[in-house]
């Protein structure tokens, strides 16, 4: 069989599903999947159940290589691409899942202007793997916007399909009882914790949604800053954190299982990767208008705010969702099995042809 290489040679846990789906995708399909990735990725298949390198030099072993689809950006990558590309005449596809708009967005996002800096330096590490590709592929309409505004010119073709993924729920995780308003992910001003953690001590405070919990689950290390409001709020009974350490599979699947929301008002994003992962749990989506997904529907598979730092217009959309959980959970997890679970995407045709 054709040998057909997943590469993500930069460690996030959060990535992991999408890394997986295109593996299953891809033997699916009838070829020979095989993970190039980051070395700590190695613990989170604990089993062996995946077919994996972790070095150039395993590289060498593998003889020829029909497609390399690359996640997300790093320096490797281009190294990697360069070599694949001329000496191993493979196709190389680019997950392109951030286009960079302009320094005035993440600005206004709440990034300072070194942070803004170093993602732009991360950009052109991208703008060279989008230039050394067979194909581009675009995860969300905005994505595809700005692509088509400002990067067209470095490569023709691309395509618009959203970030897929193997479906990790069971039927016993589909009926538990959820519980938890959830922070879940990596703690950035983009993703407007700030906010969150805003609603949290507004919302134990004011004994609103007091049938429900508060949850942070992510490997970043909150900022004292937030930490100095949350910590009085433990003793609340109503909130958990686990932060400052990477989760594995389990543990992060863990936090969707037991919520009934999980917060997306973020203050800037072109795919969230937590939104799928939320409906993939049943779990309905507090957005804002800020980032206007089309993923999204307003009163079925969430709640779109005008306003993240509004808590009383928060409050009403999540008693919206907490009164009828059932329906909401529904629409959501029919809204991830037609739109992001692998096997029903257009990835493979992206990915593939």
């Amino acid at each position: 069989m054709e040998k057909v290489l997943v590469i993500s040679l930069r460690f996030n846990p959060g990535h992991y599903s999408h890394l997986i789906a295109t593996y299953k995708m891809v033997r699916d399909a009838g070829f020979d999947p095989v993970l190039f990735v980051h070395p700590e990725f190695r613990r989170m298949d604990a089993n062996g159940e995946y077919k994996a390198i972790y070095s150039s030099t395993e590289l060498r072993h593998l003889g020829a290589i029909r497609t390399a689809v690359f996640w997300f950006p790093s320096v490797k990558n281009v190294l990697e691409a360069l070599r694949l590309k001329y000496a191993y005449k493979a196709c190389l596809v680019y997950i392109y899942h951030e286009p960079f708009e302009s320094i005035s967005q993440y600005m206004a996002s709440g990034f300072g202007f070194f942070k803004v800096l170093k993602i732009l330096l991360v950009n052109i590490v991208s703008l060279l793997t989008v230039a050394l590709s067979d194909r581009v592929v675009l995860p969300s309409n905005k994505a595809t916007e700005i692509y088509r505004r400002k990067y067209r010119w470095l490569n023709r073709d691309f395509v618009k399909v959203p970030l897929i993924f193997d479906d990790e729920a069971s039927e016993a995780d589909l009926s538990v009882t959820k519980s938890t308003f959830s922070y879940i992910g990596t703690v950035a001003v983009d993703h407007a914790f700030d906010k969150y953690v805003s609603f949290v001590e507004a919302a134990i405070q004011g004994n609103w949604l007091p049938q429900y919990r508060f949850a942070i689950g992510t490997r970043s290390v909150i900022p004292e800053a937030q930490m100095k409001q949350l910590r009085p709020l433990l003793k609340s009974g109503r909130l958990a954190i686990t932060e400052g350490k990477p989760l594995n599979t389990e543990e992060i699947n863990h936090f969707y299982r037991e919520s009934v929301i999980v917060w997306n008002a973020y203050n800037r994003s072109m795919q969230s990767g937590v939104l799928p992962k939320a409906f993939m749990f049943g779990a309905a989506v507090i957005s804002s208008q800020a980032i206007a997904s089309e993923y999204v529907k307003h009163e079925v598979t969430g709640m779109v705010v005008r306003s993240n730092s509004d808590v009383l217009e928060i409050k009403r959309a999540a008693e919206v969702i907490t009164t009828k959980p059932q329906e909401f959970a529904r629409s959501c997890r029919h809204k991830f099995e037609t739109t992001f679970y692998y096997k029903h995407s257009a990835a493979k045709t992206a990915y593939l042809n």
